[in-house]
């Protein structure tokens, strides 16, 4: 059950971003400067890239605690540029960008949150039975 709770995390974090930012509201927007969509394929790049690599070490390495552990960096990552916002004079949404807010909350921090949740709630289980384990 962690392998797929943290295969969820991953594609969430890493797969689902790939498909959704590389449209009009993100990479192609006419609004956006040149060097920020430059920086947007770097991030995208690098996330598909630790996915990839989390997702053969977790499925073929058996090596759940640092796929989960690599996750969580880019998921960290995702919190830590949301929070920081106002010192860089970030914004959630971009010029001529669309995103759904449920309940007034932004899409994309509901979406990587509960990634997060899951990926947590995978790590937790993973050093249980570690733990159970060594007993």
């Amino acid at each position: 059950m962690t392998k797929i709770l943290t295969s969820i995390a991953l594609i969430g974090v890493a797969v689902v971003p790939l498909i959704q930012d590389t449209g009009i509201t993100h990479l192609y927007n006419p609004l956006w400067d040149a060097h920020a969509r430059t920086h947007l394929v770097w991030l995208i790049a690098s996330n598909f890239l630790i996915f990839v690599l989390a997702m053969y070490l977790l499925w073929f390495k058996n090596m759940e605690l640092l796929a989960a552990l690599l996750s969580l960096c880019v998921l960290i990552g995702y919190d830590i540029s949301a929070l920081t916002m106002p010192l860089y004079e970030g914004v959630s949404l971009g010029e001529g960008g669309v995103e759904p807010k449920p309940f007034g909350i932004p899409i994309n921090l509901i979406h990587f949150n509960t990634m997060l949740l899951i990926q947590l709630v995978s790590l937790g289980l993973v050093l249980r039975r570690r733990k159970d384990r060594s007993l």
